[in-house]
């Protein structure tokens, strides 16, 4: 056999090794969020129903924001579950939910959900839509309410025609997206 088709066959081995660790990883990935998506759902779907956010909803954020991962936190410094920032959540704890919780408490699963819940209910009172609600939880509700002051951005004042951040608008599709298969995997009421 010659050098080159020597060269040839190990390297067709190692992208078969290559693509098969791949897959392997990929299906282990999925098993774990499929496992840890059980884990949070009650508390998803208590949380959506206590603050009248679709529980499909809830998920897709939780699932957008950090994989169902609870010790996440992101370069940014949002935390958990649902990505709170730490000002949002020391907001909340102390303005609006009054409880008397350590900044710790960021982490707790049952905690971040019905924080990043109510946040979501909020956004979604202030803004009127789900939409803008989600890019005003990934950019900022201020920063949103100045796009919707743009004709750049909203002809009417109240919607989004452009999001101009990239992450943002690519944040906000994912999420809808992931809210239709969540509605659609568990029967939820759109």
């Amino acid at each position: 056999m010659s050098f080159a088709k020597r060269i040839g066959r190990s390297l067709a081995l190692l992208l078969a090794l290559v693509l098969l660790t791949f897959t392997l990883a990929e299906c282990h990935a999925a098993r774990r969020r499929a496992r840890m998506e059980r884990e949070y759902f009650d508390l998803a779907c208590t949380a959506a129903l206590e603050y009248g956010v679709p529980a499909g909803l809830v998920l897709a954020v939780i699932r957008t924001e950090s994989d169902f991962r609870a010790d996440a936190v992101s370069p940014a410094g949002a935390k958990g579950l649902m990505q709170l920032m730490p000002e949002t959540f020391a907001f909340l704890r102390d303005e609006k939910f009054s409880e008397a919780l350590c900044d710790a408490a960021i982490l707790d699963p049952a905690v971040n959900i019905r924080y990043g819940t109510y946040y979501l209910s909020y956004l979604f009172a202030r803004f009127g839509s789900w939409s803008v609600a989600l890019a005003a939880y990934n950019a900022g509700e201020s920063r949103v309410a100045e796009w919707l002051e743009s004709r750049a951005y909203s002809a009417d004042g109240k919607t989004l025609l452009v999001i101009p951040f990239p992450e943002t608008d690519a944040y906000v599709s994912d999420t809808l997206k992931r809210y239709r298969e969540y509605t659609e995997k568990y029967q939820f009421h759109a």
